[in-house]
This record gives structure tokens, sequence and C-alpha cells, in this order.
């Protein structure tokens, strides 16, 4: 079969994934990595207790009984979650041919389909130390590494069992 295209990271290899899953794992059940997420009047998106870093990394949304939605990756964390620019998605366009999934969430955390949302951030910094490579990561890895988040987002535990519906 051929080979996935990677950089530093190489998915290719079975226990280079395997510690990349327990570099997730281990990450993703701090509580700190946690923050309450919510819809901002008019199209945006805010973590209104507090702010995560302004680093590189992942962020794996989560809706109705803290289960994963969504899974993106940002060059600013704090910007992607919680400034007006960076949480717009095209929203404001009247033009706009369709939504993409961060506008559904907003909209259904407004109409109250998703009452709470929290979102789980992973810094690059973080995984890098974890997988034991220097960063910063290429754009390739950072794509692909959203990929495997994405893919895993289900399987991952994404929040302590002793962390409640709505962390502060």
């Amino acid at each position: 079969m051929a080979r996935l295209v990677v950089h530093t990271v190489d998915f290719n290899d079975r226990l280079t994934v395997e510690k990349l899953r327990r570099a997730i794992t281990a990450i993703l059940l701090r509580r700190e990595q946690i923050y309450n997420l919510r819809f901002k009047p008019g199209y945006y998106f805010e973590t209104p207790n507090r702010n995560p870093p302004s680093v590189p990394g992942w962020y794996v949304i989560l809706g109705p009984q803290r289960r994963p939605i969504y899974v993106g990756q940002a060059g600013d964390l704090n910007a992607r979650l919680n400034s007006n620019q960076g949480t717009l998605d095209n929203f404001a366009k009247t033009d706009r041919a369709s939504d993409d999934e961060r506008n559904f969430i907003k909209k259904f955390n407004e109409i109250g389909v998703f009452d709470e949302l929290a979102a789980v951030i992973i810094t690059e910094s973080d995984l890098c130390e974890q997988l034991e490579v220097s960063g910063p990561l290429s754009d390739l890895d950072r794509n692909n590494v959203e990929k495997v988040l994405n893919l895993f987002r289900c399987v991952f535990r994404l929040v302590p069992s002793d962390v409640p519906e709505h962390v502060e």
C-alpha cells in the first residue's frame, strides 16, 4: 500500500501512532485543559471563565454529555476560541453559500440544542514534549495531527471523570 505523506511525525509507523495516542490521552486528561465555551452574540465563540494560551495547538469542542463534536487547529488557541476575528467563520457574510460545522455549533448553542459546550485544548508544545520531538511542527504535521484527533475523537477519553458538566 502507498505511504501516508508525513514530515516529522511518521503516521506510517504503528509505534509512532500509539505513542501519539498515549501523548494525546495524557494531555486531554488534565483538568486545566478544559475550557467552558459558549456562543457570544452576534457571530462568535468565547471561553467565558478563562482564556486558553495564545499558542499553536488543537481543540476539541465538546457538546451534550461532553461528547466530542468538532476538532480544529489554531495558530493561536486563544484567538481561535475568543477573538471576534478568530471565531467569525464567515457567519456574517450574507452571501455565503453554506455554513461550516462551527456555525452550526454556535447556532445550536444559541437556540438551546447544545446547552453546555466546552473545549479541550492540546498545545503544540505539550504534544511535542510528550512525543519527544522538537518543534515547531510543520503545517503538514499539524494537519495530520488534526486528522488523527478527528478520527479518534470518540475513542479518546476527553474529560477526567471527576470534572463536572460545567467547569469554572
